[in-house]
């Protein structure tokens, strides 16, 4: 039989200042801090020396007040055959655990573990009895989340932004945008290495994700990154203001680096084979790109927030793109925008609202906010022989009125007539007067709207 010894270490906050309000106490806010490349940093590390040697039953349980969430870790982590030690919250009514045996998480002995929401964590090891001389693991400090995040980004009067849910079918704003929510489902909540916040999505049809690369400063920081989709309010009257609120699920705990650009600023990961992703679906890119002035809308977990979209700015008027191909102190060939974001929309999809399509991938912050175009990504991926599958979407994959592709003769002052492009939205015309030399030949024998020799 064996025995279970009970340790408790609490740890409260040091430093920080509750506030007293109506009776209750508030928790302190917390400045958002980025990475020199500009990750939201969502947490911190606190120390702590905890052995724990194999062969005995045990529990521990680490509180900090008004922490958003907690991950341990563990190094010199190795497991006799048949123990385990499993990951809760103590509340009851959470039913997420994680449950690490060998060597732990990606069997890498040493790693910063799944989190659990909330200000408390219970760490329960079960053992079988038997055990060898060295085995057992270590508690060497554990990440915790900041209570309250000041905002960033958000330009004008105040965040547009609002919870998922206000775009589900039967909500008002459906009707506007009828498939916003069913793309955002491939949306996901990003934690990296317990510390680190950022926004992923399902890109193609074969389980790649796409972010920003400063998001994985270090390419093994996919091992520890969890992966979390569904993270939405109940309706869209709650907002779920709340860092890694509203939990959803976590259908990744580790995944695989594909590739990446730290001068385009993206990178690629791969979900485990075994992940089912069919409730999500996916997201498809635009080949043609964003087009100015374009109406857009933003599924993004601002702040690490539950999911929300913006697809308005202060005035009612819909977000839009602002520019394109701008150089400036984000990079060269951005994609400007006007949708409201904070620390953690790194690497949020801006979806065209005419066909749902991805047309930029968001990095930087500010007003005008910036955007990598997906033109820069698709031809990274190319130049790499990186294919995905239905990544690219052909003409009326995305539906809902996609843009319709013609063409127009216009003299270059040469005597030679040349060919360029326009977008028609409904009963409007795009032309893309900022793009003179963007030139296309048209395929002989082909059907409209196949081109090709684009040059931007």
């Amino acid at each position: 039989m064996t025995v279970l010894l009970r340790f408790k270490t609490f740890l409260t906050s040091v430093g920080l200042a509750a506030v007293l309000f109506q009776g209750k106490w508030l928790p302190p806010v917390e400045a958002l801090e980025y990475t020199s490349d500009g990750v939201a940093i969502v947490g911190t590390t606190e120390p702590l020396d905890i052995n724990v040697t194999a062969g005995t039953s045990r529990e521990d349980l680490i509180s900090y007040e008004f922490a958003s969430y907690i991950a341990v870790h563990f190094a010199d982590f190795n497991l006799p055959d048949g123990d385990s030690v499993v990951l809760s919250s103590p509340d009851d009514n959470d039913t997420v655990s994680h449950t690490y045996t060998g060597l732990g998480r990606d069997q890498a002995g040493t790693f910063v573990a799944s989190f659990i929401s909330g200000n408390s964590i219970t760490i329960t090891y079960n053992s079988v009895g038997a055990a060898r001389a060295g085995q057992g693991y270590r508690i060497t400090g554990y990440s915790r989340g900041y209570s309250t995040m000041l905002q960033e980004s958000i330009c004008g009067d105040g965040d547009q932004s609002l919870p998922a849910k206000c775009y589900a079918p039967g909500a008002n704003l459906s009707e506007e945008l009828p498939l916003s929510y069913t793309r955002a489902q491939a949306v996901a909540r990003l934690l990296i290495n317990g510390t680190y916040m950022c926004t992923g999505w399902l890109g193609g049809s074969e389980g790649h994700l796409f972010t920003n690369q400063h998001c994985f400063e270090q390419e093994d920081w996919v091992l520890t990154t969890d992966i979390e989709f569904e993270a939405e309010s109940s309706s869209c009257s709650d907002e779920c203001e709340i860092q890694m609120g509203c939990a959803g699920k976590i259908v990744a705990t580790t995944s695989t680096f594909i590739t990446s650009s730290d001068d385009i600023d993206y990178s690629v990961i791969k979900l485990p084979d075994c992940v089912d992703l069919s409730p999500y679906g996916y997201l498809q890119m635009r080949e043609d790109g964003p087009v100015l002035n374009e109406s857009i809308y933003v599924p993004q977990h601002p702040g690490g927030y539950a999911k929300r979209i913006v697809s308005t700015v202060d005035n009612g008027d819909n977000t839009t793109i602002r520019s394109v191909k701008e150089d400036g102190e984000c990079g060269k060939d951005q994609v400007g925008h006007d949708a409201d974001t904070e620390g953690g929309s790194s690497g949020s999809p801006l979806i065209a609202s005419s066909d749902n399509l991805v047309v930029a991938i968001h990095h930087c912050g500010g007003c005008t906010n910036t955007a990598v175009d997906v033109r820069t990504v698709l031809t990274d991926l190319a130049a790499k022989n990186i294919s995905i599958q239905d990544l690219v979407a052909t003409a009326g994959d995305g539906k809902t009125d996609r843009p319709s592709v013609q063409h127009d003769e216009f003299n270059d002052g040469a005597g030679r007539n040349t060919n360029y492009l326009s977008y028609r939205y409904k009963n409007s015309i795009y032309s893309n007067t900022n793009y003179h030399r963007t030139q296309y030949t048209h395929l002989a024998n082909s059907n409209a709207g196949d081109y090709i020799g684009y040059h931007f």
